[in-house]
């Protein structure tokens, strides 16, 4: 095979959100898309996420949809916890046990991870959305909608991930290639 005919297809996350991105300037489909975020309204972003070639009974769809409405800026971060970490936290800096325990995103973050159920999960994903918003921090939601498809089956570990990366400092590179290796 050479390399002009290789080529890997997009993820069904990647194909999404790369057609939402190209319709973010369309005031009418992302209010539809914001509706999807109430019980009462969610109808509404029905045709928009089907038109969007989402399925709109899987909750990657019509819970991304909607919080990619709410705040459509991107980053590259890993996991939703460095995006929690970056809102709950000054750049550069690390979690202290005094800075613990008067943060006041930490009380949000553990109702974040101790999430059990979908809909209560989406729930508190719309408020860490609204708050990266007005923060001005991206989101990474290919990362995310992927996080959410694999929900179901692997609800511990994708927890455990943003928790290792809300509460871990960032890796640097820079620093970790002139630490001498560590023998065991």
């Amino acid at each position: 095979m050479t390399e002009s005919t290789a080529h890997t297809s997009p993820s069904p996350g990647d194909d999404f959100i790369r057609r939402l991105r190209s319709m973010k300037d369309d005031r009418a489909k992302m209010a539809a898309l914001r509706r999807g975020l109430s019980p009462a309204t969610i109808m509404d972003a029905w045709p928009v996420v089907a038109s969007l070639g989402g399925d709109i009974t899987k909750p990657q769809y019509m819970g991304i949809g909607p919080l990619f409405a709410i705040h459509p800026d991107e980053s590259g971060d890993y996991s939703f916890g460095t995006t929690c970490r970056k809102i709950a936290l000054p750049p550069d800096q690390h979690w202290s046990p005094e800075e613990l325990s008067v943060n006041r995103f930490l009380p949000r973050f553990r109702r974040l991870v101790s999430s059990d159920a979908m809909p209560d999960l989406l729930v508190q994903l719309r408020y860490w959305i609204q708050f990266a918003h007005h923060s001005g921090i991206g989101v990474n939601y290919v990362s995310l909608f992927n996080d959410l498809r694999k929900w179901k089956w692997s609800r511990n570990d994708i927890l455990v991930q943003w928790a290792r990366d809300f509460f871990q400092a960032p890796r640097n590179p820079e620093v970790d290639k002139n630490r001498d290796p560590v023998e065991i």
